[in-house]
């Protein structure tokens, strides 16, 4: 484990539930140049329809404004520089079900063919294979796997798809849930969860020295 990326997708900053799981994951597991990427913090590239008929443009050959170029160039540094880690951990708050918009955002611009996944008569190869991913799943209801309403957790489905399509399939969860109630509630399911990410910590640690 050499190049670790935490990619923030709470705009609530040291209010992030799903944040302070993910930091005290990272101490954990003794990593000291782990890299944030704060999604609410920094400029996305905007992946809008012009940079879609821009994408089209330039794998047909054909010309398109200087300004298409710069936009797929920060499209090319931002696959760039998520390819450049080997380990991901990924802090999801979740929001109507789903994940947070910016984090979509992020998603979105990441999911390219050619660059991040290819296809062919075998079907879709991701470029990302080898890779492991950590995702700090939180949410106001306990919809964890066993309870009433975990059918509603397109949060962590969506995330381990996508993660999966673009070839990560060392794929590791710890459920912040709930994140709303009674304060002993809150309490009860923040200690679960950093329990059980100091145990993943440890289990991961631990299969690196073997």
């Amino acid at each position: 484990m050499t190049r670790l990326l935490h990619i923030s997708g709470s705009p609530r900053k040291d209010r992030s539930r799903s944040d302070m799981v993910a930091r005290a994951f990272i101490e954990q597991l003794g990593v000291t140049n782990a890299e944030t990427l704060d999604l609410e913090a920094i400029a996305l590239p905007d992946f809008n329809g012009a940079a879609i008929e821009g994408r089209y443009a330039l794998i047909e050959g054909r010309e398109v404004s200087p300004e298409m170029h710069e936009v797929w160039a920060q499209i090319d540094q931002t696959i760039e520089h998520f390819l450049s880690f080997d380990t991901y951990v990924f802090s999801v708050p979740m929001w109507n079900f789903g994940v947070p918009w910016r984090l979509k955002q992020y998603i979105d611009v990441l999911t390219q063919p050619g660059l991040t996944f290819t296809v062919s008569a075998e079907g879709v190869n991701g470029s990302a294979a080898g890779r492991r991913a950590i995702l700090i799943c939180s949410g106001a209801l306990d919809i964890r796997p066993g309870q009433p309403g975990q059918e509603l957790d397109y949060q962590t489905a969506f995330m381990k798809a996508w993660l999966g399509f673009i070839g990560i399939t060392d794929v590791h969860e710890v459920q912040v849930r709930p994140t709303y109630g009674t304060p002993e509630q809150v309490e009860a399911a923040m200690a679960r969860a950093y329990e059980e990410a100091a145990a993943l910590a440890e289990r991961l640690a631990r299969a690196a020295r073997v």
